[in-house]
This record gives C-alpha cells, sequence and structure tokens, in this order.
C-alpha cells in the first residue's frame, strides 16, 4: 500500500511545489503592478539637440509623450524612433539608473539648397553632405547655402536622396567647407551640366564675380582659388562684363567673349 501510493505523493507534492511557485510568481507580480512599476516612472530627461526645434517637440519626436515607465522603455525602439525622421542624423538613447533617460541627438547639417521640379512648380529643398533632403518646401530662415542646379531626381519628399552619382561633389562641398568656409561661403551656384549617365562638368557661380566658370573633376580648394585668380585678374582689367564665361576645363584658361560686346 506504502508503495502504491508513493507516486502518488510525490505527484501531489510535485504539483503542490508547482502551484505554490505560480502563486509566488503571481504574487511578484502583482506587487511589480501594483506598487514597484507605478514608482518607476522615468523621473527626468537630460536632452541635448543640434536641433532648433523646442524640448516638447523633440521628445514627441521619438514618441515620449506623458508619463514614460522606466523599465519597460525599449532604447533602441525610441532610437529607431529618432532615426526615422529625415530632420536627425544620429540618435543616442540611455536608460541612467534608477529613473533618467538620457537622449543625444544630432541633426542634419545643411550643405547646400536646390530648386527641384514638382507638378510643373519649382520646390525649395536644402540637403545634407548624405545627399537626403531634410526641409521641402521651405527654406530656413538666415540660412546662407550654395545652390545646386540640373539636378535629376524621383521622389521628392522629406527622407529622399538626391542622385548617387553626385555624392562625390557633395563630398567635395563638404570638404570645401570644413577647409576652407571662406572659399565654400563664395559659392553662389553650383550648376551640373551633364555629359553622361554619371559624368558631368560644372559651371561655377561666385556672389563676388558676375563671370561663370566651366570646370571639371574634383571641386577642389587648389581650383577654387585658381577659380578666384582668373575672376579677380578679369575684374581688375575690366574684362568681366566682356567675357561670357571662362573654361578651366582643359587645365589652361579659356575665355569665351560677348558676342554682342
Amino acid at each position: 500500500m506504502n508503495n502504491a501510493s508513493s507516486p502518488y505523493r510525490k505527484f501531489r507534492n510535485t504539483l503542490y511545489i508547482i502551484i505554490m511557485t505560480l502563486a509566488v510568481v503571481l504574487t511578484v507580480q502583482l506587487i511589480l503592478n501594483a506598487l514597484v512599476m507605478p514608482r518607476m516612472k522615468i523621473g527626468q530627461v537630460l536632452l541635448e539637440s543640434t536641433l532648433q526645434l523646442p524640448d516638447q517637440t523633440l521628445l514627441r519626436m521619438g514618441g515620449i509623450t506623458g508619463e514614460v515607465n522606466y523599465l519597460t522603455l525599449d532604447e533602441k525602439e525610441v532610437q529607431n524612433t529618432y532615426e526615422a525622421s529625415p530632420l536627425i542624423r544620429k540618435a543616442f538613447v540611455e536608460k541612467q539608473f534608477p529613473n533618467t533617460l538620457k537622449i543625444v541627438l544630432y541633426g542634419r547639417n545643411p550643405l547646400g539648397m536646390s530648386l527641384l521640379e514638382r507638378n510643373n512648380q519649382a520646390v525649395p529643398v536644402i540637403f545634407d553632405d548624405q545627399g537626403v533632403l531634410f526641409h521641402v518646401g521651405h527654406a530656413e530662415e538666415g540660412l546662407d547655402l550654395p545652390v545646386l542646379s540640373g539636378i535629376e531626381t524621383g521622389a521628392l519628399e522629406e527622407g529622399a536622396s538626391l542622385p548617387a552619382e553626385i555624392l562625390p561633389l557633395l563630398q567635395d562641398l563638404k570638404n570645401l567647407r570644413t577647409e576652407s568656409p571662406v572659399l565654400y561661403g563664395g559659392i553662389s551656384e553650383v550648376a551640373i551640366n551633364r555629359k553622361g549617365e554619371y559624368l558631368y562638368d560644372l559651371t561655377l557661380y561666385m556672389k563676388a564675380f558676375p563671370t561663370p566658370v566651366l570646370v571639371s573633376g574634383k571641386l577642389s580648394e587648389a581650383l577654387l582659388k585658381k577659380v578666384f585668380l582668373v575672376l579677380d585678374v578679369l575684374e581688375k582689367k575690366g574684362m568681366d562684363g566682356q567675357v561670357e564665361y571662362a573654361d578651366l576645363r582643359s587645365g589652361q584658361v579659356i575665355l569665351k567673349m560677348r558676342e554682342d560686346v
């Protein structure tokens, strides 16, 4: 009899242990939900950003609205939400014990602007050095950026990208802005003159001179210095009004004179 009932007692004891364990887990969960979880709200948010937007606007962009629970908040999910915005290049989100959320946002740095066609209308756009459009249909006040023209693009919406073949040109402009901000600031417009699907020459228009200059290859500091030197000489000789354009594509300076002068 004792032998027959022994397996039953073992089963009953095991079942009892399982039930008690589940009861303890459930009790702990109830205590957490009722007492601990409500107290684990984010107490403060440390927000750093290069974007000139109000803090509340920036928090809403990451889905940080109302009371946010410290334990259940997913840092990676918040980061992905921020980086899905065309305005934000990179985001860092970190929970700091016991109740702090740190957010660092890097906005896109405007490199240039363009007027692209949509529905037979010219639409102003601003782009960064990666060619990402992050302002479409309007331009921020106070920005003094070179204009890039001759662009052929498909989608015209925030988050879209300029054609991949002009990314080297954008890198050149970025380098100029970093290494020679005065030269970069002297550019009024860069017009792309296509020679094929991936090849193109450039026509440069400078703010201080009326004569356009045709160039090819890398848009470097050395090339820009040569362009400014040629234009300065033309101005000093009083020839700037007689020259239709200066052509530096061959490495030599070739002047195309106006026929109506």
